[in-house]
């Protein structure tokens, strides 16, 4: 892998670390009803409704290919 390309997959790399840390962060912020078992909490600040489970799947699509760019990296240093 030459330089360039190099700096372009660690960039998207780290770019989508910071998206899963803003996303936890805003999961950290939700409000859930105690009684009430949901999928959908409020963020204690704006009131905004979230559906948790969208959230959820966010956080992991984004972390699959944070790994996928990490053997990418790591396959083209061998």
């Amino acid at each position: 892998m030459r330089y360039n390309e190099y700096m372009k997959v660690n960039l998207r790399c780290e770019t989508l670390k910071q998206q899963v840390d803003e996303e936890i962060s805003l999961l950290s912020k939700l409000v859930e009803e105690p009684d009430y078992e949901s999928n959908y909490a409020a963020h204690m600040e704006t009131g905004v409704v979230y559906d948790k489970r969208i959230l959820g799947d966010k956080i992991a699509r984004l972390n699959h290919e944070i790994e996928e760019l990490e053997d990418k990296i790591e396959n083209d240093k061998q």
